[in-house]
């Protein structure tokens, strides 16, 4: 039986549609352009295209508004409404700042803004998407994008070494979901999400393959978010990606893959078995926020450190959602992929293709570069939750909501979730420390020749800003 889409389905897509147009229009266009390193006419079609997705995500809330579409295939919710707007702002302010440190490695190739723009859909595909196949397909999208640009720097080993890495691994991800997702089908009869869940709950054998199905779908879903223990290709891949897209990958995918644990968990029937799935990931969150932590600490390069720093963050959001933090959740998320973005930028900024950004190397930043080191300090400090920057009121929503309950394992949770808190302090603490309070100029902050970036430098400012006082204003009722 075939099934003719209606004009409200491919409004309700238009976002992902004008994303996917303009990409494969920069494929044309850059074909046009006479000289091949001139990438202003595809940076500028690739604004145009989020900006105009952005304007599309906001019309399809009144019209034609929250609901199913695509015979059930699809699902417009406020929750995944404001997590594509995570995606969105998180790509655009990619396309603003990684294109002068991709031009200057030389690694600016034109197929970076179609990927950009690819990868953009397929997240908002991921989360948007009310079937495991619409799901799956949406993950392959961004990660087959993600393991492209992660290994653009073809002249450089620790790049190709990364893309590899999350490649091979990522493809055994997408196994384990691909095989849980036919498990599901075979116990539920059907790949709907509401459907392939409900079937948790029959009796007999059906039931063991639907349990089976969700838990291999997990593992895969654990990979993308970096939870413990499919975690190892964090540091590296990390490492050795081009900062630019590091920071994409770390606000903007791993947002991705948390957003579709909060989707996933909305949907888990309530009841016992419910309540020991949410057990497991429970367990595991509580893991990874205490290995993600404590491996920090001994971290020396930047990179790394913020590497094992988000194992322990997705910890902490994952620790929310079981305990039934959706707004307080959805506002960490939106909060932390920001954060991600401005200390990659500055982290690129600071090591110009010529430095490993490590502790000792921004000794005395703040004597060579006052506001530079300003701003780190502010993202820092925001990571580690001091007040009242806007990681202390994301953490502290978040763990208001696990604190209503009365279980003792939401006690357990609240109990690791602020104890790691204080052990992240002294890692995250370090960095304002060597900044303000060392007196030899590390080889990083003594670099006297950092070329002048007027709009990296507005972007940073703007966002600091936000970090400090946004609070005041955007609080998760604001959300949904």
């Amino acid at each position: 039986m075939s099934y003719t889409p209606s004009s409200n389905d491919l409004i309700a897509i238009s976002p992902m549609l004008i994303l996917c147009g303009v990409a494969l229009l920069s494929l044309v266009v850059q074909f046009l352009i006479p000289r091949e390193e001139d990438s202003k006419p595809l940076w500028v079609l690739s604004i145009l295209g989020i900006i105009g997705a952005m304007y599309a995500l906001y019309h399809t809330t009144g019209s034609p508004g929250y609901g199913k579409f695509f015979g059930s295939q699809i699902s417009l919710s406020p929750l995944t409404v404001w997590l594509s707007a995570i995606y969105l702002i998180a790509g655009l302010i990619t396309l603003l700042i990684a294109p002068p440190f991709l031009s200057e490695h030389k690694t600016l190739f034109p197929e970076f803004f179609p990927l950009v723009l690819f990868c953009l859909s397929g997240m908002m595909f991921l989360t948007s998407g009310y079937d495991f196949i619409v799901i799956f397909v949406g993950l392959e999208i961004l990660s087959l994008c993600l393991y492209v640009m992660i290994g653009m720097a073809r002249s450089s080993v620790s790049s190709l070494e990364s893309a590899m890495k999350y490649f091979l691994l990522g493809s055994f991800s997408s196994g384990f979901m691909l095989l849980g997702i036919a498990f599901l089908y075979g116990g539920s009869g059907t790949t709907n999400l509401d459907g392939a869940l409900r079937g948790l709950f029959l009796k007999g054998y059906e039931s063991n393959f639907s349990k089976l199905g969700f838990g291999l779908f997990l593992v895969g879903v654990s990979f993308k978010a970096a939870l413990v223990p499919f975690h190892s290709w964090t540091p590296d891949v990390y490492e050795g990606s081009q900062t630019p897209i590091t920071g994409f990958m770390a606000s903007a995918g791993k947002a991705s893959a948390l957003g579709l644990i909060i989707v996933l968990f909305n949907h888990v029937p309530m009841g016992e078995i419910g309540e020991s799935w949410k057990f497991l990931m429970g367990a595991i969150a509580l893991v990874s926020m205490t290995w993600g932590n404590i491996v920090a600490l001994k971290q020396e390069n930047l990179k790394r450190m913020l590497a094992y720093s988000s194992i322990s963050h997705a910890g902490y959001i994952v620790a929310g959602i079981v305990c039934g933090a959706g707004l307080e959740a959805l506002y960490y998320l939106f909060s932390y992929s920001l954060l991600n973005l401005v200390a990659f930028a500055i982290i690129s900024y600071l090591e110009q293709g010529k430095h490993e950004v490590t502790v000792e190397g921004i000794s005395h930043l703040s004597g060579e570069h006052p506001l530079t080191a300003l701003s780190l300090s502010i993202v820092f400090l925001s990571f580690a939750g001091f007040p009242p920057l806007i990681g202390f009121w994301s953490k502290l929503f978040l763990l208001q909501k696990i604190a209503e309950s009365d279980l003792l394992f939401h006690r357990i949770l609240l109990f690791g979730a602020v104890a790691n808190s204080c052990v992240a302090f002294y890692y995250y603490m370090k960095i304002t420390i060597q900044s303000y309070m060392k007196q030899e100029t590390g080889d990083v902050a003594g670099v006297r020749d950092l070329p002048s970036m007027p709009t990296l430098g507005f972007l940073v400012f703007l966002l600091s800003l936000f970090f400090t006082a946004g609070w005041l204003f955007f609080q998760p009722g604001a959300l949904l």
